[in-house]
């Protein structure tokens, strides 16, 4: 009897340890890369005073595999900035869409705002590159300066 209750009470801690874990340690926040559809993209877009920050890659890239988690990174990095969305697109599922906004490379990279195309990304592929780009990008589209098809 001493045994089955030694075992139930090593069961009953380790059980209070992962609850004090799951409740007092949650895990970190997963970034929200929002996947876009040809059913979604145009309306995601379009959305009033947001800016969207897209990347269009295909699985069997290698070099958008070299990314890893680049732009989950970003989107952790930029999580609290109303006007700012991040996106991806699978161009090998909604090719419509990459045919749409002119994706011939990959990865691409564009800014959208009010539902056009504004920017180009050509810069470096860190975390620190991208984010001044696309905060750029939103403090220009607030102050009325984005000027379409530029790069910034």
């Amino acid at each position: 009897m001493g045994i089955r209750l030694r075992g139930f009470g090593l069961l009953l801690s380790a059980i209070l340890v992962f609850l004090h874990l799951c409740v007092y340690s949650p895990l970190p926040a997963m970034a929200e890369v929002i996947t876009l559809t040809p059913d979604t993209f145009s309306d995601k877009v379009k959305e009033k005073d947001t800016v969207w920050f897209v990347k269009f890659c295909v699985p069997w890239c290698k070099h958008c595999k070299n990314l890893g988690s680049l732009w989950e990174d970003l989107a952790r990095s930029v999580e609290g900035e109303d006007e700012i969305e991040i996106g991806q697109v699978d161009c090998s599922t909604s090719k419509s869409v990459c045919t749409k906004v002119d994706i011939h490379s990959y990865p691409t990279f564009k800014i959208f705002y009010d539902g056009e195309e504004f920017a180009k990304y050509n810069g470096t592929r860190d975390v620190e590159s991208l984010k001044a780009f696309v905060l750029e990008a939103a403090e220009k589209a607030s102050s009325g300066q984005l000027d379409s098809d530029k790069d910034l």
